[in-house]
């Protein structure tokens, strides 16, 4: 099976496999990583490997985990769900920074805008939806920061907006929105790595 690999200056973004399972499993469970996941039980060994196989099956979902290229560090994943390559769309989502000293990274901006150029470019989609719970905060600061806006009237996926009794928000981004906010991304990747004199 081909694997998805997205390679930046910083960081690469591999599609997951089993190597990565551990990371994963210990950040899923990590308490103040799991407040707003979609997970209602502790995961495990067995259980990540039932999903894998699922997975490993399903067309229409993708999970990639954002690796530090210096120290060959995973610290992230992001991904999606319910691609509908004949709409032109999908969900984006398993966004979880699992290590917290790459949270508001120019590592983890790096690698939102590989997956954002991904998903706009050679995956084909025009329109992104994306289901953040209603108290995170942080989340919906991404979300915004990267070009989603809240999806106003009827919800494209209404099924996403109540999960595990959790109420959801229903975001969206179109090309042009992406577009609207690369610039911004890119310049401030770039600064930071030292590619923009001063």
């Amino acid at each position: 099976m081909q694997r998805l690999r997205l390679e930046g200056r910083s960081v690469y973004l591999a599609e997951v496999e089993e190597r990565y399972f551990p990371a994963i499993i210990t950040w899923r469970n990590d308490v103040e990583n799991n407040r707003y996941l979609n997970q209602p039980f502790l995961l495990d060994m067995e259980k990540q490997r039932a999903w894998y196989r699922r997975y490993c099956s399903d067309p229409t979902q993708g999970l990639l985990v954002v690796v530090d290229k210096q120290n060959d560090t995973p610290f992230a994943t992001m991904g999606w769900t319910d691609h509908d390559p004949a709409a032109h769309l999908c969900i984006t989502g398993r966004l979880l920074v699992g290590d917290r000293r790459y949270r508001g990274s120019l590592l983890f901006a790096e690698a939102s805008m590989l997956f954002a150029d991904y998903m706009y470019g050679a995956f084909g989609v025009d329109v992104c939806y994306a289901h953040v719970a209603c108290g995170n905060a942080a989340s919906i600061r991404y979300h915004e920061k990267y070009g989603f806006h809240r999806q106003e009237g009827q919800a494209h996926f209404p099924h996403e907006l109540r999960v595990n009794g959790m109420a959801q928000a229903e975001y969206m981004r179109t090309r042009a929105d992406w577009q609207c906010v690369r610039n911004t991304v890119e310049e401030r990747v770039r600064c930071v790595q030292g590619e923009v004199q001063r």
